[in-house]
């Protein structure tokens, strides 16, 4: 059904992606067509098919195979011909059933094209559906199968041997070379009258005579009357002769076979066997009389073709109706529907099945049964292999799997090379379970492995602590604990990550706080198993230690024990003393909340070494008071030695130029940039923000001027609003270094990821915005900055010379007009500056926000430029 159904898929496509349908025969696909078309597809055909839901390279793909292997010859140079009975020859309910499974065989290629895009889904989907309930299949009567296929005859044997009973008739041939005082060769037919006209012997009757018998007889006639003269005698082309299949074959009729066909022969020719006829009583019928019985499942299951007889020209092969059937699924090696002949017993029927299957639970199994009152009953049935529980007729035998549960073992997982599972006895111990360290991964936590406990009937968990250090150089002391059934040892270690779990910090590589899956699932069945009257068996360790997390709560564990199953302290940990909070509930009327201060070292009072916990506490181990990681800054550019440096809490940018060496002879101090990373996301912050503002301004003005009936021509600041979406945030911090080397201005702080890159020393001065011609020009100490403008063409007409600004070196900005024209006059240009010359903000609609954005985006720009130069 699968095949009709990609069947249907592909006439869907051809007709989908062609534009002219071609005609197709009624029955017929032309898959030479289909592949020209998958040879031919557009990508936007494609597409359209994946918009349906499929993907059209891998139907093509499977057009390509069926068409490979229609192509394939067998030994005689024919194509083969497979002509399954359930896709030929269908009746009117089989018909039915597959346009049913395969809706779009109600419909021509050309309805196919001329449906939506929405009904061809909901076709698509359909069949998606029937195909998955397909994958479920039902089971199969036993049998059947083998002699399915579409009636035919068996073509004339000329090569079988002939066997030495096989008696001569009419229609055989027999082939006799003569050889000795002459030599001839002779093919004679046995005529009606069961003759051979010998040639000089004269007529001979053969009919009715066994071969063995007809060869002596023609040996002594050849001898007697042909002196000098001997022969030899085979069997040629033999006579075909009629018999009849009748009662439930397939195809019931007459057919013509072969005259050294058997029973299983007869049945091949006729299509087999129907859905209601048995296998088990098959019988040949001679004249009137019973021969023999054939049970197919003597053939089938055993071999044996005893009762497989020769047949004879009008023999009868009667097959009767099916007789008791019961059927057998699950743990079994064959499960199927079974026809039940001499098997009354579960113990038969399992052996009919082949056998139990090696994961059947084999001492239970379960009987569903149709009762006299129509109604579905269950009988357990033990120890199915050998049980005599009859059966009847509908019976449905589920022999079921069995629980991959141990018992009585003792198992080994977690950090260690190999898991094992091994055999519980009295007096085995942990370390029969690890003979030795070699047997664990690197860096295992030899102190605090998990012994994990069930307490039978309800497999409640207990946990106990296990120092496996102790438990290997002490064998014979109580650190080396006695397992008992169904313990589980899990030992915990420091895992080595992997490459892509690596985290760099301070130019090390630090191994991620991560845990064993086993431990998660043990505090997950932990807190499964708490009720009203059990708390949970988990306690949770927070702050400065390794692996901080929840762990299970073994017995009398102390607060030591917990830090050592949680990784042990980390370097920055406070080791005085540590908290512990706890949830009290010894007042039914409220739940209190308690904390406990816990030494971490060794003395009197309240340590952790002698702090039992309890259900749910949690221990909180703080970190050393003014502790922290080495910062890291980065000097690059013009400075005699750049690098990274780490840097103690307070040290300041002068301190950091001392440990650099000062600058080299190329360095531009003037236009040094230090950034910072704070700053860097506070930027990124404002500039998502000025981008919103924007271009909600520029929409506002296009919605004012085109109320007032005036075109809008804001190109300009469409254009600003792109350069501010590709602008980053630098994170700048403008700085005077001269002056804080002179001591004239504070010194800066330095913060961890800080960045100094002082660049080369710049001769030019750049004029940018909204001149004629905006470039660079070397700097000249008499020039003021309107004479740079003049140089750069001067002016545009949509310039506003009113709010020129100039973006130093260092970063800050000057507005010369801002206190009239007199400042400006003292205004000095010096080496790296640019000079903005920005847009008229009257033009654009008076858009106050042009100016701010424009300087930001200058700023920024012109300081990556100077970090990239270097």
């Amino acid at each position: 059904m699968m095949k009709i159904i990609k069947t249907g898929f592909l006439i869907f496509f051809w007709a989908l992606l062609s534009s002219a349908v071609p005609a197709y025969a009624a029955q017929q696909v032309d898959l030479s067509q289909a592949k020209q078309m998958c040879n031919n597809a557009t990508p936007q055909q494609k597409q359209m098919a994946k918009a349906a839901g499929y993907n059209l390279d891998s139907l093509c793909s499977q057009l390509q195979n069926n068409s490979s292997m229609s192509g394939q010859k067998d030994d005689t140079g024919n194509t083969p011909v497979v002509n399954p009975r359930a896709t030929k020859n269908k009746s009117d309910k089989e018909f039915q059933d597959e346009q049913e499974q395969n809706p779009l065989s109600l419909f021509t290629p050309e309805q196919i094209a001329a449906m939506t895009p929405e009904q061809l889904a909901r076709i698509l989907q359909d069949i998606e559906e029937k195909a998955e309930l397909e994958e479920l299949e039902p089971l199969k009567a036993f049998g059947y199968e083998l002699f399915a296929g579409d009636p035919t005859s068996f073509a004339p044997a000329n090569n079988i041997p002939v066997p030495v009973n096989y008696v001569i008739g009419p229609g055989d041939t027999l082939e006799i070379q003569l050889f000795g005082k002459m030599s001839q060769q002779l093919s004679l037919v046995v005529n009606r009258n069961g003759q051979i006209n010998f040639p000089e012997l004269g007529p001979i009757s053969l009919a009715g005579l066994s071969f063995a018998e007809a060869k002596s007889l023609l040996h002594k006639r050849i001898k007697e009357q042909m002196i000098g003269v001997d022969a030899s005698i085979s069997l040629g082309e033999l006579r075909s002769i009629q018999v009849f299949l009748l009662g439930e074959a397939y195809k019931p009729g007459s057919y013509t076979v072969s005259s050294l066909s058997t029973i299983t022969n007869a049945l091949f020719v006729s299509g087999g066997i129907s859905d209601i006829g048995s296998l088990r009583n098959i019988q040949l019928k001679r004249q009137g009389k019973l021969i023999t019985t054939l049970d197919l499942y003597d053939l089938l299951l055993k071999g044996d073709t005893r009762n497989d007889q020769r047949l004879l020209p009008g023999d009868v092969i009667y097959i009767p109706p099916v007789g008791t059937t019961v059927s057998v699924d699950g743990a079994v090696k064959r499960p199927a529907i079974y026809e039940l002949k001499n098997e009354n017993s579960v113990e038969r029927l399992i052996e009919l099945a082949g056998g139990l299957g090696p994961t059947a639970y084999k001492q239970e199994a379960q009987l569903t049964r149709v009762n006299e009152q129509g109604f579905t009953t269950i009988i357990e049935v033990n120890n199915p292999q050998a049980s005599s529980q009859s059966l009847k007729s509908g019976d449905h035998l589920q022999v079921r799997e069995r629980v991959e549960v141990n018992r009585g073992s003792v198992k080994l997982t977690g950090h260690v090379y190999r898991e094992k599972k091994i055999a519980w006895k009295p007096g085995l111990k942990v370390t029969d379970l690890v003979a030795s360290v070699n047997a664990l991964k690197p860096l295992p936590q030899l102190e605090s492995a998990i012994l994990v406990r069930e307490s039978l009937p309800l497999r409640d968990l207990s946990v106990i602590t296990v120092n496996l250090k102790q438990a290997l150089s002490q064998p014979n002391s109580s650190f080396n604990v006695a397992l008992k059934p169904q313990d589980q040892l899990i030992v915990l270690g420091y895992e080595t990550p992997n490459k892509e779990e690596l985290t760099t910090i301070l130019g090390e590589t630090k191994a991620p706080k991560r845990r064993n899956e086993q431990l998660d699932l043990l505090v997950k069945r932990l807190e499964n198993q708490a009720s009203s009257q059990s708390f949970a068996k988990v306690v949770a360790i927070s702050g400065m230690v390794r692996f901080p997390g929840q762990y299970p709560l073994a017995n009398n564990m102390t607060v030591d024990q917990l830090i050592a199953m949680a990784g042990g302290l980390a370097e920055s940990a406070y080791t005085l003393n540590g908290e512990v909070t706890r949830i009290s509930m010894r007042n039914p009327e409220h739940t209190q909340v308690e904390h406990h201060s816990i030494k971490l070292t060794e003395g009197e009072g309240v340590t952790a070494d002698n702090f039992k916990l309890q259900s749910r506490d949690v221990v909180n181990i703080r970190q050393r008071p003014d502790y922290r990681e080495f910062a890291l800054v980065e000097v690059d550019g013009e400075v005699k030695f750049p690098g990274t440096y780490r840097i103690k809490k307070g040290e300041t940018l002068k301190d950091l130029m001392k440990r650099v060496g000062g600058f080299t002879d190329f360095a531009h101090v003037e236009a040094a940039v230090f950034t910072r990373e704070d700053l860097k996301e506070r930027e990124a912050k404002q500039l998502k923000e000025l981008r919103e503002r924007l271009k909600a301004d520029i929409a506002n003005s296009q919605l004012e001027q085109a109320n007032v009936g005036k075109s809008t021509n804001l190109n300009s600041l469409e254009q600003l609003s792109e350069s501010l979406d590709t602008t980053e945030a630098l994170g700048r911090l403008v700085i005077d270094l001269k002056s804080i080397l002179a001591n004239k201005t504070d010194d800066v702080i330095l913060k961890n990821g800080d960045m100094l890159v002082i660049p080369s020393f710049r001769q030019e001065v750049s004029v940018v915005g909204e001149v004629q011609y905006p470039t660079s020009h070397l700097f000249d100490q008499y020039l003021t900055f309107e004479e740079y403008i003049e140089r750069s063409g001067g002016e545009t007409e949509k310039a506003d010379d009113e709010r020129i600004y100039i973006v130093k070196a260092d970063g800050s900005v000057t507005l010369p007009y801002k206190s009239g024209w007199v400042n400006a006059m003292g205004v000095k240009i010096e080496p790296g500056d640019t000079i903005v010359v920005p847009l008229d903000v009257d033009a654009t609609n008076s858009l106050d926000l042009w100016s701010k954005v424009s300087q930001v985006v200058y700023q920024l720009a012109l300081g990556a430029a100077a970090i990239t130069r270097i």
